[in-house]
């Protein structure tokens, strides 16, 4: 499944298979090339991001924020979990409130 995010930006959601773990994966791609990918796991009530990354040549371009942007408008609560000190200040960015020191959370307003 494939969907355009803005910024001319391609989500591509892989089905799970064992291989890949108990997780969801997506990679971003960019003009048909991948800039990054992201570890999820979808759940009834909640989605949860394990990691996102740009790879180093397209940092700095808004990617990631586009991407949080797109799960913020599909789930009404999204966890970042086991987030790294170095980012912390991007899950705050995105609106995301400390649960504790490597858990941060978004939900959407009533």
């Amino acid at each position: 499944m494939s969907v355009d995010i803005g910024q001319d930006l391609v989500l591509i959601r892989q089905p799970r298979s064992p291989e890949l773990g108990d997780y969801d994966w997506f990679d971003f791609e960019r003009d048909g090339i991948q800039v990054g990918k992201s570890r999820c796991r979808i759940e009834r009530d909640r989605f949860t991001v394990f990691s996102i990354m740009i790879y180093p040549e397209y940092e700095g371009h808004g990617y990631a924020r586009a991407v949080i942007g797109h799960f913020q408008r599909e789930h009404p609560l999204i966890i970042a979990d086991r987030v790294r000190f170095s980012a912390r200040a991007f899950w705050t960015k995105v609106g995301f409130s400390a649960e504790s020191i490597d858990r941060y959370v978004w939900r959407r307003g009533p």
